[in-house]
């Protein structure tokens, strides 16, 4: 039986075959002209509606690049993604620019993506400025969707003409098989259509259960969880993925719906009312951020969701984040933060009538620090600095509850008062930062007195936007430095004048040794018990071209400012020695020559072996050269301080504690330092005989000076009263108007000759 069924199976595919040759003889002319039908429908027709397809899907992947840099604003990201995007779209437009196209919608369409190119670099260019516009980089998206909808409108009118030309083509092989299944006989043509319409039935389902198979596989080899669910949120599939995830937070495998927010339901209901169709969710799940895309298949009722854990991307957005608005040195709130602040402080402050407040705060002679001890130690000051002021703030808070600290890097910080009422609030909390900041600090085992010039602007009073407001508060600031710092200044109008006048005079003070304006006059500093002329305070005096004498009080805190009074205070100190050395050989043997040094020149390491040349060079004997240090200077660095006094003092010059009592000194570092002087300031010689409080605190200095062994100097002596009253406190000596003002060397010489005769006599 067996061979009989594969007999009339033989037989049977004779037959087929018999008339398949037959057909085939007949159907032979008319089946070239199908085979070039379908040739072209197979090598162009086709491959070019797969080309406009795939260009339209890179055009949409191209704009959400665009919509994704505008988002994240991540630039080397978007750089990268761009590049790509653009060189696959270039390749696409080349693929669709074949022959037998509308050459005008091809041109159209080129200029469009052109367009989309431009715009795209306009949006770069917007989101990195300084001053980004959020509007005008929004209207940039909004047009660049224009041009992409116009792209995909003049692709699918290319695609219409190729679907008229396959309709043409189609029509025209339906004519030709038409005729051929009348040339056939009836029975050759049912054989060939029903075994046409099996295999092709066939195939078409072996075809799709072979993508069903292999789309099936999809979701269970997915790396990420996906998972199906019902309209009513239950989970009715979830991929292996989703186990793995779920062990990995340490929660029940079997129980997908935790890698879910808690909120799913209204969501779920949220997302089915609003007729979309696809959205994408992020949230935490203990410690850990997801992001799901959600896909809500209207047709069959059902959820899809493709979970991707995000929680390393997340931080490292937060990190960059914290790294764009704070200073790495000191963790506070940088510029940037502060002007974007600032600006909404003003907007609020500005609709609610209140006022805000900037106090521009600068720490005084870091720059000093820095240049003798390193950038290292410098760093670690400006640490204990920050916590300091951020201490001082929180416990200002009964003053104003919500003010802010920002560093601007290197020396400057800033204060941020937002929408206060009271008018003495700015300038309470700018007392509060000036008292915290001048306690003791210690760094890399130092011990420093630190302290901060503050410049003041109000809103909307010194101005009405933060750039207006921040430069007045600089410009009174500077004025507390030109005043030698260690003050609290709000701004006023006359200021920015006042600057100018400043920045003139800092420009002309940098030629004055060269043109030789500077001059050096000596005020005589005399011993109280004989009354003879024992010593010399050399003052530098400025005479300009056109102001005439400039007061030192301008000048010296300007040099001091600028660098200047570096070379300015090697002139001082080479000039005076050469001048006490002169004296000396014409007779005034004791006459000693007391020279200031500055804060930048004291902090130099180099002063010990500055002075000890200088000496070499004029030819002055050391302990005719006395050094006056004030008392702020020497406290900055105490370490630092005591080191360079004793390689001074074993230089032998004679060393003086300046404006003693202005400052914040510990009495107990006189012990430390090797000081042969106490300079008592000219403020409490000014009301000695009038105010018992200035009195008994001279009396005090002058009892503690002796008893350390130190001689006692009363600068600003006037009237013959104060004199008697030093005497009568034992000080040892004086200088001021009352014997003479400061004279030129020359006139003291003189000076100091007729006092050495009248007392010899």
């Amino acid at each position: 039986m067996r061979l009989n069924v594969k007999t009339k199976l033989f037989g049977a595919y004779l037959l087929v075959l018999g008339l398949g040759v037959v057909l085939s003889v007949l159907v032979y002319g008319y089946g070239r002209d199908v085979l070039d039908a379908s040739r072209r429908l197979v090598q162009e027709d086709i491959p070019r509606l797969h080309d406009i397809s795939a260009l339209k899907a890179d055009i949409l992947n191209q704009e959400k690049v665009l919509y994704e840099y505008h988002a994240i604003r991540d630039r080397k990201s978007f750089l990268q993604k761009y590049a790509l995007i653009d060189n696959v779209c270039v390749t696409g437009l080349d693929a669709v620019a074949r022959p037998l196209m509308n050459p005008d919608q091809l041109n159209a369409v080129r200029a469009r993506y052109n367009r989309l190119r431009t715009l795209a670099l306009q949006l770069d260019e917007s989101l990195n400025a300084g001053d980004a516009d959020p509007g005008e980089a929004g209207l940039l998206l909004f047009e660049i969707s224009g041009v992409a909808q116009g792209i995909n409108r003049d692709l699918d009118g290319l695609a219409d003409q190729i679907r008229t030309r396959v309709q043409d083509s189609g029509e025209s092989t339906t004519a030709a098989v038409n005729l051929m299944r009348a040339m056939v006989i009836a029975f050759s043509a049912i054989i060939f259509i029903v075994a046409l319409f099996i295999g092709f039935y066939v195939r078409l389902y072996l075809a799709e259960h072979a993508e069903r198979r292999r789309l099936a596989m999809f979701p269970e080899r997915n790396p990420n969880p996906v998972l199906s669910l019902a309209l009513s949120g239950e989970v009715v599939y979830a991929n292996p993925s989703a186990a793995r995830l779920l062990t990995s937070i340490n929660a029940d495998p079997d129980n997908p719906r935790a890698l879910l927010p808690d909120n799913l339901s209204d969501r779920l209901v949220t997302l089915r009312d609003s007729n979309r169709a696809y959205e994408i969710w992020q949230y935490q799940v203990g410690e850990r951020t997801f992001e799901c895309g959600i896909h809500f298949l209207n047709d069959l009722d059902t959820f899809h969701i493709y979970i991707s854990e995000i929680t390393e991307r997340r931080r490292a957005q937060e990190q960059l984040t914290h790294q764009a608005y704070h200073d790495a040195l000191t963790g506070l709130p940088n510029r940037r933060r502060f002007q974007e602040q600032l600006e909404r402080v003003l907007h609020a402050s500005d609709r609610d009538g209140l006022r805000a407040a900037v106090l521009l705060t600068n720490l005084d002679r870091l720059n000093v620090v820095i240049g003798s001890l390193g950038h290292g130690v410098g760093d670690t000051l400006l640490q204990a600095v920050a916590t300091r002021l951020n201490r001082v703030l929180e416990e200002a808070r009964d003053v104003c509850a919500n003010a802010t600290l920002f560093h601007f890097g290197g020396d400057s910080f800033a204060v941020l008062i937002p929408g206060f009422t009271q008018s003495e609030t700015p300038t309470a909390l700018a007392q509060r930062v000036m008292a915290g900041a001048q306690a003791p600090l210690y760094a890399n085992g130092r011990e420093f007195f630190t302290t901060v010039s503050i410049g003041m602007s109000l809103f909307p009073l010194d101005g009405q936007d933060g750039i207006e407001l921040l430069k007045n508060a600089d410009t009174a600031m500077r004025q507390v430095k030109r005043q030698g710092g260690n003050g609290f200044q709000p701004y006023n109008a006359e200021m920015n004048a006042r600057a100018l006048e400043w920045l003139s005079l800092e420009n002309e003070l940098r030629h004055a040794l060269e043109y030789r304006e500077m001059h050096m006059h000596y005020q005589a500093q005399i011993d109280i018990r004989t009354g003879r002329v024992i010593g010399a305070e050399a003052l530098c005096r400025w005479h300009h071209p056109t102001r005439g004498w400039v007061p030192p009080g301008e000048f010296i805190p300007l040099a001091e400012e600028s660098g200047i009074i570096r070379p300015l205070g090697d002139w001082i100190l080479r000039t005076a020695c050469a001048a006490a050395k002169a004296w000396r050989d014409r007779g005034l043997d004791d006459v000693t020559v007391a020279v200031n040094i500055s804060a930048r020149q004291f902090h130099n390491q180099d002063l010990p072996r500055i002075v000890s040349e200088t000496l070499n060079q004029t030819g002055l004997a050391a302990q005719y050269l006395e050094l006056e240090i004030t008392e702020s200077v020497v406290m900055q660095d105490t370490q630092f301080t005591t080191s360079t006094l004793h390689e001074l003092k074993e230089i032998g010059v004679k060393l003086s504690l300046d404006d003693f009592g202005t400052g914040f000194s510990s009495l107990s570092y006189l012990k430390r330092f090797p000081i042969d002087k106490l300079k008592i300031d000219q403020s409490f010689i000014r009301n000695l005989t009038v105010d018992d409080n200035d009195d008994a605190i001279t009396l005090a200095v002058i009892t503690l000076a002796h008893n350390l062994k130190l001689r006692v100097i009363a600068e600003g002596v006037e009237t013959k009263a104060q004199l008697t009253a030093l005497r009568h406190n034992t000080c040892d000596e004086y200088q001021g108007y009352l014997f003479s003002k400061a004279v030129p060397a020359e006139q003291f010489e003189t000076l100091v000759a007729k006092n050495h005769s009248i007392r010899a006599g």
